[in-house]
């Protein structure tokens, strides 16, 4: 009973610690290791892997329309500038999409376009996600060259000319996106 009562007069902060872990612009991208990756000839990789390259994170989901009508101009920025960005299609765990579903998005792509489909897909993904808050799809994070995150933005904003000031480490000047 003392204890129920001694709870009553603390302060939670669960929410607020909950705050400050995700990341926002201008801070650094942990080397978290990338799992569960498909559609490509690796299955696992970490960030630090692509240090000096723009890495481009695309979230998205199986039911989102707007997310996939992206794949193909993003598959094509990253055939364009394949020395220097890193396009990973990431499908968080939290949308529950199955690989299933996902083998029929990449069958999909496939049919529509002339050249085979290369964007690699990190499948059920809680690493990555962990480290951004956002609630609705698309969202893209921008981690410049030094794995400096440079922007978070929506798929408008995904633009040659962005591609290119995050290619040279710039911050992107594009309406950021919170949630």
């Amino acid at each position: 009973m003392v204890l129920a009562v001694l709870c009553l007069f603390q302060r939670a902060f669960a929410q607020d610690k909950a705050h400050s872990i995700y990341l926002k612009v201008g801070d650094k991208m942990p080397d978290v290791a990338i799992v569960n990756i498909i559609n490509a000839h690796y299955k696992t990789a970490k960030v630090s892997d692509y240090k000096g390259k723009l890495i481009l994170l695309d979230f998205w989901s199986t039911w989102c329309s707007a997310c996939i009508d992206g794949f193909s101009e993003l598959d094509s920025l990253q055939r364009q500038y394949s020395n220097k960005i890193q396009v990973f299609l990431v499908n968080p765990l939290r949308e529950h999409d199955t690989e299933k579903g996902v083998k029929i998005v990449l069958n999909r792509m496939n049919d529509w376009t002339a050249k085979p489909f290369k964007l690699p897909i990190v499948f059920k993904d809680t690493s990555i996600t962990a480290n951004f808050n956002f609630h609705s799809l698309p969202h893209c994070i921008w981690i410049g060259p030094d794995g400096t995150v440079i922007g978070i933005t929506g798929k408008e904003e995904v633009t040659r000319q962005n591609i290119e000031k995050g290619i040279a480490g710039e911050h992107i000047e594009a309406l950021q996106k919170t949630h």
